[in-house]
């Protein structure tokens, strides 16, 4: 009789176990992959800051180079972003914050104050967690550096 209720507590030690297993695994696998899509939007966050960087300056230089500037963002990202191309969003922003057109940023006389910023959309995919989409924004000063 000694013998079967050691094997039934030894049964329940094994089961106990089992469960305990797959709650750490669960957990495990969210902290990895949670890890794994931060670093991916630091990725795309690094990239859009640098490359938006190289367009304020361009922009500066030259106002006129809308194009150029788009481009370099752009490819920017998709160069340095892991897992695909990012759509980028790029806008002209005067001192004062009020939007503005590429046309009137080409127009601008020398030493005017711009502002550029670059969006890309970002939606973290972790098992058992429904994410929004996210928007990373960064924003660049420039200063038209053209002559006359």
């Amino acid at each position: 009789m000694m013998s079967t209720s050691k094997l039934g507590l030894r049964q329940d030690h094994q089961g106990q176990a089992a469960v305990e297993a797959l709650l750490v695994l669960m957990i495990l696998v969210l902290v990895i992959f949670g890890g794994i899509e931060l670093s991916r939007g630091v990725a795309i966050r690094q990239a859009l800051d640098s490359s938006t960087s190289m367009a304020a300056r361009a922009l500066s230089l030259d106002p006129s180079q809308w194009d150029y500037a788009r481009s370099v963002i752009q490819e920017g990202t998709n160069q340095n972003v892991m897992g695909g191309e990012t759509a980028t969003t790029l806008q002209v922003f005067d001192a004062s914050g009020t939007q503005r057109s590429s046309a009137w940023l080409s127009g601008s006389s020398f030493g005017t104050t711009f502002i550029l910023e670059a969006s890309a959309p970002f939606q973290a995919d972790i098992p058992f967690l429904s994410e929004s989409l996210l928007t990373i924004r960064v924003q660049h000063w420039g200063i038209v550096e053209r002559y006359p």
